[in-house]
């Protein structure tokens, strides 16, 4: 259309504005690695939710029940033709590590098969094999993911609420007295081995998931403080920062209203590598006996 057609009385176009939250989706939408990558971790919350559930309900069984006629069975899907367990086969009739096997000896009788387990119904099938004590553990798989889950959110948690408010303030203050005391804190504490001091701390004090999380989260902090920090650098002295300290806002007004949304995006990258780490350093203490 020219500007000689354009009559004054022709009602203007409007234009719909796309909000927030439907450009992140947007985006998202087209990112097919970040979907599968939400996908599968959405799929792991809700087993690990629903674990109790599951358990009972559709695998039939109980984590904690033993059962000895059935110990150490491969998975149900399992044939004698794959190699990998005419292997666990041969090693155990040969009667050499029988005894450090994940399966045992493995028979006809222990592979009764698919089929089989799905027609006895509920309770009748091991998808992941049975442990040493008779114990499905695909069930006990689930219930764990329970504690690991709560950890690394209870970490995460922590270990944020700690660095954050300490990067802020630091960043804020640098230079000056409040900086200098709180990095002596993360120096004196980042010099301290954190395996050696969760272990004694757990002895002494004999705490359960959350009380480790919790004492995983007070020592693991310092490393988000210095990366809040950095970010403060180049957005404190921005025009916005300037003009809400010219108007008379408080410094923690200006911190947690105008510094911290900016510096956001970079706290909640950090929060999810906070939960994968707190995951795998709980699971490394389980193996120490914490």
């Amino acid at each position: 259309m020219s500007l000689s057609r354009i009559r004054p009385d022709q009602p203007a176009v409007s234009v719909r504005e796309e909000s927030y939250w439907g450009a992140v989706g947007r985006k998202l939408w087209k990112d097919r690695l970040a979907l599968l990558a939400a996908g599968t971790l959405a799929l792991i919350v809700v087993l690990a939710i629903a674990a109790p559930w599951i358990g009972t309900n559709v695998l039939g069984f109980n984590p904690t029940t033993t059962n000895l006629r059935m110990r150490n069975k491969p998975p149900t899907w399992a044939t004698e033709s794959w190699p990998i367990f005419q292997q666990f086969t041969r090693t155990c009739n040969s009667n050499v590590g029988c005894q450090w096997s994940l399966w045992g000896e493995i028979t006809r009788t222990s592979l009764a098969g698919l089929g089989e387990c799905i027609r006895a119904g509920r309770g009748g099938c091991h998808w992941m094999g049975t442990d040493d004590a008779g114990r499905d553990v695909l069930t006990r798989g689930i219930h764990g993911g329970r504690i690991s889950l709560r950890i690394g959110i209870w970490v995460a948690g922590v270990s944020m609420t700690l660095g954050v408010v300490m990067g802020l303030i630091s960043g804020y203050y640098a230079t000056t007295w409040i900086d200098d005391i709180i990095n002596a804190i993360i120096l004196t504490l980042g010099s301290i081995p954190l395996l050696f001091l969760l272990i004694i701390l757990s002895r002494i004090f004999s705490p359960g998931p959350e009380g480790l999380a919790f004492l995983i989260g007070i020592f693991g902090w310092m490393g988000l403080s210095r990366l809040v920090r950095g970010q403060i650098f180049s957005v404190r002295e921005r025009e916005y920062i300037i003009a809400s300290r010219a108007i008379g806002s408080s410094p923690w007004r200006v911190m947690f209203k105008h510094i911290l949304p900016n510096v956001s995006s970079i706290i909640i990258v950090s929060a999810i590598f906070n939960i994968a780490g707190a995951i795998i350093a709980e699971a490394g203490l389980s193996y120490l006996g914490v």
